[in-house]
């Protein structure tokens, strides 16, 4: 599971779940985010604005978090629509197998007005629940 927060116009801290990701050649990472179910959050964010993306394997909670400053926000791209649907397809299978309602999972997860965010990572943390959780990586997980 993908969650990102960034402040919204006043200032205000908003949440949303991202429809998958990629990292890209020159380092930086894409977000796919519906704007028609997050644009309360996306509406809010501007190239320059600071975000935090938490990156969560459902199964075990294996969680890690970057920190980074958005470089682009931009319409989403067939490739970023096929992406975002595997990221669907195997995320809601992954969800279904642990119990969790396939209406739960219409709520988190859409690929309907694919916006695609850009981001240059900055720190990166790991936020598995247990005694090492907040602690600063020297590099981005794998």
């Amino acid at each position: 599971m993908i969650v990102f927060a960034a402040a919204d116009a006043a200032g205000r801290p908003t949440i949303g779940r991202a429809t998958g990701a990629r990292h890209t050649d020159s380092g930086e990472v894409e977000l796919f985010v519906s704007r028609a179910r997050w644009g309360e959050v996306t509406d809010g964010m501007g190239v320059g604005a600071r975000i935090a993306v938490t990156f969560s394997r459902p199964a075990d909670y294996q969680t890690f978090q970057i920190k980074g400053v958005l470089t682009a926000i931009q319409a989403s791209q067939p490739a970023d629509l096929a992406a975002a649907s595997e990221y669907t397809r195997a995320v809601t299978g992954s969800l279904l197998a642990l119990g969790v309602l396939q209406s739960q999972v219409d709520q988190w997860l859409a690929c309907d007005d694919l916006i695609t965010l850009r981001f240059k990572p900055g720190a990166t943390f790991a936020q598995t629940p247990g005694p090492g959780a907040g602690a600063a990586l020297s590099r981005p997980p794998r």
